[in-house]
């Protein structure tokens, strides 16, 4: 089989196209940018550099692929122009599902965010497949329900659409944008303290980037189409997640609990400096909002096909080792 990852340079698409190529897998890295060096270790891992906003590109570039992970996006905190996540997320995901109705590939997997289900409609009730919010916080969620309304339109133009929902990715290696898990591991280890949103008590899912992975493979693998699953890891609170660092650590860091009022102030100065002087913001409003919410995942429909994740304590040990 011979599968396409588009966005094979992000932190998720690396990780897969590397996993499917291993394999023993024919793979097409789809890139705009960078490209990492261990793609060159595999004979069977193909290079297109495009943009999936180039709809001819993508028709040129997927002939003879069987299968499509369409994990390329715009997931950044803040655009300057925020058409920008509709541009990437919505109509570069129609031009995915052309290009892949074109070539007649049998399957496309959709990467979109966990997010979309969002928060919690009560403390104990989890986010599944059918939570759906009032409204969106973000342009990023939005224009991610988008793109996955757009995939599964093609189901009834014969592409077989399955969609993935990760919660909060984390991996070894370097702290990036997307990254945020580690980010919060590198703080806490290297500056000494953690910093967690009001009483700390706000709870994310911390799914570690192998299962992600995996649950992506699983996606495509399977014989149901039409669906999605969400692919979370360990429901835990702010507390608990430095709980565990400190544990795996040996160090007892203090954790500063930013009240609401400063982390509002904290997100609107950050979007003044950066739509007054461009400076890359660490955290917006909306964002701030955001992560004082639950935001728990249930993958018990994923967990139907196989899905086994890894403990966030096994997850963070492998982060904190690849540091050392």
């Amino acid at each position: 089989m011979k599968y396409a990852v588009t966005g094979s340079n992000g932190l998720v698409g690396k990780a897969l196209t590397l996993k499917l190529a291993k394999d023993g897998h024919q793979v097409l890295a789809v890139y705009r940018s960078e490209l990492p060096a261990e793609f060159y270790d595999f004979p069977n891992i193909d290079l297109a550099k495009g943009d999936i906003e180039d709809v001819a590109f993508l028709k040129r570039a997927l002939i003879g692929v069987d299968g499509v992970f369409h994990v390329a996006g715009f997931a950044k905190p803040w655009a300057k122009n925020p058409s920008i996540y509709y541009q990437v997320n919505e109509e570069g995901t129609r031009n995915v599902c052309e290009a892949c109705r074109k070539n007649k590939v049998k399957r496309l997997v959709y990467t979109a965010s966990a997010g979309i289900h969002g928060p919690q409609p009560t403390k104990s009730e989890l986010i599944n497949e059918n939570t759906w919010p009032e409204e969106y916080h973000t342009d990023y969620e939005q224009s991610k329900f988008n793109g996955m309304r757009v995939a599964l339109s093609y189901e009834k133009l014969g592409l077989e659409v399955n969609i993935v929902s990760p919660a909060r990715v984390y991996a070894p290696g370097e702290v990036t944008e997307s990254n945020v898990p580690v980010r919060m591991v590198d703080i806490y280890l290297n500056k000494g303290f953690g910093v967690a949103p009001m009483d700390g008590f706000g709870i994310g899912s911390y799914v570690y980037i192998d299962d992600v992975v995996q649950g992506h493979i699983l996606a495509m693998m399977t014989e149901m189409h039409g669906e999605e699953y969400l692919i979370g890891g360990e429901n835990l609170n702010y507390i608990e997640f430095f709980r565990m660092l400190a544990q795996l650590s040996g160090k007892t860091n203090r954790i500063l609990k930013v009240p609401y009022s400063i982390s509002l102030l904290i997100g609107k100065t950050n979007l003044f400096l950066a739509e007054t002087f461009g400076i890359k913001p660490m955290i917006t409003t909306p964002w701030v909002r955001r992560y004082l919410m639950h935001w728990g995942v249930d993958s018990s429909k994923l967990r139907k096909l196989g899905f086994d994740p890894i403990s966030t304590t096994d997850g963070l040990k492998k982060v904190i080792d690849s540091w050392r």
